[in-house]
């Protein structure tokens, strides 16, 4: 099994750990609201069954990997490690059925960037003017206000920045779990020192393959040496330690995910994230056979599952098993949302939607623009790949794309019915067919 009993026992018998979500069932029950099925809940009285709540959660964590990194557990870097502030804030978002509550946010600091990567999702964006270290700043103090739990630094190479650690101190003192996102360009020790001093949580450095041949054709030579020794200071300086790559048809097809785990294994890297190739940015116009086939998806996600269940080496976060239609689907504009360099909004950094700029619009308002215009709840399909000719057409609008254009396109692309966790925890045990509200 990859939670054993005693982590179990652990796990409930925490307060810090079950406290929150059970507070939040209970006001959600003073409210006449259900987010768990009818199962976990006595038919008599109405209270949580603790039986079925631990069946419940087991099966939910089937196939994922619990593990503890200074003091805390960590499921996967979809969530926030727990207890601590971000993890309260979660819950909170999840059961308040509030809109205003990404549960994540990334944001794209700076457009500036030394590698010239085929698959980048930002590849024909315009970029305008970065926001400067107070409006990034102001940002960040609206992202606690909104209660979001995971704060993402990315790019472009957020380590050009020189006020990258005045950023990230800003996200963590405000009790968010912050991320980087760095092909390890600029990640040297006295950078990584003062983002530890910071607060930083986690470092995920880009890794396109398990040997410098590979990874420097896409990034350049010397790109593979500057990752590995990335990861290697990383895991040495105490951050949560991960490897994120693009999985292409032939990156699945030559057992490259096993390859890189193998060699993150031997770096005592703690996840592999794999996203698939999206069709945009530099991949706007691919032909269908730079994409992954449905069993490629399928392939992915028994590594997923099997990786963690075997409990060896970093464990698999890959996204198309946890954003699949069986689990949390697509929460681009519902459940996460991305900020451009020059400070548009757009559902996530693949869906190159904008519904406006903090620089005009308190973030409140564009995050109840867009979540509204998204469908309001998650959706069961990746929204760019089910919509990737509806964003090309209007390509001649510019990326990201005006706000009326983007509305235009979510109304055309019309609701989805709910993924399948998301239908059970809302609707008493009936799964996938529920269409958005």
């Amino acid at each position: 099994m990859s939670l054993s009993l005693l982590q179990y026992a652990a796990l409930l018998l925490d307060p810090r750990v079950s406290g929150p979500p059970l507070r939040a069932l209970r006001t959600m029950r003073a409210r006449g609201i259900r987010r768990l099925p009818d199962r976990v809940y006595d038919p008599a009285s109405g209270r949580l069954r603790p039986a079925q709540m631990r069946r419940f959660l087991r099966d939910w964590l089937a196939g994922e990997r619990l593990t503890r990194h200074r003091g805390q557990w960590v499921l996967n870097s979809f969530l926030p490690p727990f207890p601590g502030p971000a993890y309260r804030r979660m819950f909170d978002n999840l059961f308040s059925g509030r809109h205003l509550s990404p549960v994540s946010a990334f944001l794209a600091v700076t457009a500036r960037c030394p590698a010239d990567c085929p698959h980048c999702s930002r590849g024909g964006r315009r970029d305008g003017a970065e926001l400067t270290t107070a409006q990034w700043t102001g940002v960040i103090r609206q992202l606690h206000g909104l209660g979001t739990s995971i704060l993402g630094f990315t790019g472009g190479e957020p380590c050009v920045r020189d006020d990258l650690a005045v950023l990230v101190r800003a996200a963590a003192g405000g009790g968010a779990a912050t991320i980087l996102f760095t092909s390890g360009r600029g990640f040297d020790e006295a950078l990584a020192r003062r983002l530890r001093g910071a607060g930083l949580w986690s470092v995920c450095v880009s890794l396109d393959a398990d040997t410098a041949a590979a990874h420097d054709a896409a990034r350049g030579a010397g790109s593979f040496a500057t990752a590995v020794a990335a990861l290697r200071l990383a895991r040495s300086l105490g951050f949560y330690t991960m490897a994120g790559a693009v999985a292409s048809p032939a990156f699945v097809e030559s057992g490259m995910p096993a390859r890189i785990h193998g060699l993150l294994a031997g770096l005592g890297a703690q996840e592999l994230r794999v996203v698939e190739a999206m069709p945009c940015g530099r991949m706007t116009g691919c032909a269908t056979d730079a994409l992954l086939t449905p069993d490629h998806v399928a392939a992915l996600r028994r590594f997923h599952v099997e990786t963690n269940r075997s409990g060896r080496g970093p464990k698999v976060c890959a996204f198309n098993h946890v954003e699949s239609p069986e689990i949390f689907g697509c929460g681009a504009g519902t459940q996460h949302l991305f900020i451009e360099p020059s400070g548009v909004v757009c559902p996530c950094d693949f869906t190159p939607l904008g519904f406006g700029s903090v620089l005009e619009t308190p973030l409140a308002d564009l995050w109840r623009r867009m979540n509204l215009a998204m469908g309001d709840n998650p959706r069961t399909h990746c929204f760019i790949q089910r919509n990737r000719d509806r964003v090309r057409a209007r390509a001649a609008d510019g990326y990201p794309l005006p706000r009326d254009v983007s509305e235009a396109i979510c109304r055309e692309a019309g609701p989805e019915p709910l993924p399948a966790y998301f239908a059970l925890v809302t609707s008493g045990g009936k799964a996938g067919g529920k269409e958005p509200s």
